[in-house]
Order: structure tokens, then C-alpha cells, then sequence
């Protein structure tokens, strides 16, 4: 039987490489913040966007008459944030 499932034993653990154990940075070193630069959250936003319409525009059913409006709603609001994000991606020098 193996042990590969098994905690290890103590004296075994100092013998292995170990995130936990590693020392922490320096307080003058900071993790940089992983951004992406506008150009590709505006495409990603227009693409989830235009998802969303598709999604919609296959059918929506609701369970009350008051519900309707406010798909319709978001809907009109989907199809005018996906005009002004291609409207936006078209602008020159965009950064």
C-alpha cells in the first residue's frame, strides 16, 4: 500500500519544498495588481453584452406582467451599452 495519500510524517516534512514555508517578502516589496488595459475590458464587456441579447433574444419567460418590463428594460439598456462600447472601441488613440 502506498503512502502517497497520507499526511507525512514530521521529521518528513522539513525535507520538502512547501509554499507555507517560505519566507514572506520584504515589507517594501508589494504584489503588483494584475489590470488589463481598458482596450480589453471594453471587448470583454461587449462581448458578454452582445451574450446577453443573444440569450434574451431566444426568449425570456417571465411569471408575472409586471416582470416584462423590466426585461424589456434591460434589454433597451443591453442594446444601447452594446452601441456605445462598439462606438467606443472605434475611438482613435483609445488607452
Amino acid at each position: 500500500m502506498t503512502n502517497k495519500y497520507w499526511p507525512a510524517q514530521i521529521d518528513e516534512v522539513e525535507d520538502r519544498p512547501s509554499l507555507i514555508k517560505e519566507p514572506l517578502p520584504p515589507d517594501n516589496v508589494i504584489a503588483l495588481p494584475k489590470t488589463r488595459s481598458l482596450y480589453a475590458m471594453l471587448c470583454q464587456t461587449l462581448i458578454d453584452t452582445q451574450a446577453l441579447l443573444a440569450r434574451m433574444e431566444a426568449g425570456v419567460q417571465v411569471q408575472h406582467n409586471e416582470q416584462r418590463e423590466v426585461v424589456r428594460a434591460l434589454y433597451v439598456a443591453s442594446r444601447n451599452q452594446a452601441k456605445a462600447l462598439i462606438a467606443t472601441l472605434e475611438l482613435e488613440g483609445l488607452e
